[in-house]
């Protein structure tokens, strides 16, 4: 018998842009992102789980980027 495990995953929706505004991330509601690049839109697209804090990008390429959404910010490369 294989047991599978469920994820409690949360979704949120929202735009989170870098410093310098070259790049932006897009998260959406039905557990897609898009990550835009300089002027090069659709840059990374994938799905994310969201747990508490947690985030993970499945990026549709396979990449996987860890990150924490935080009170509304969002860091990537964080364990």
């Amino acid at each position: 018998m294989t047991t599978t495990a469920v994820v409690p995953h949360r979704s949120v929706s929202g735009v989170w842009t870098s410093p310098d505004g070259r790049a932006s991330l897009e998260l959406r509601t039905d557990g897609r992102f898009v990550e835009t690049c300089a002027d090069l839109a659709n840059a990374f697209t994938g799905v994310y789980v969201l747990v508490g804090e947690s985030l993970k990008l499945f990026e549709d390429r396979g990449a996987v980027i860890s990150g924490k959404l935080v009170d509304g910010h969002l860091s990537l490369g964080t364990p």
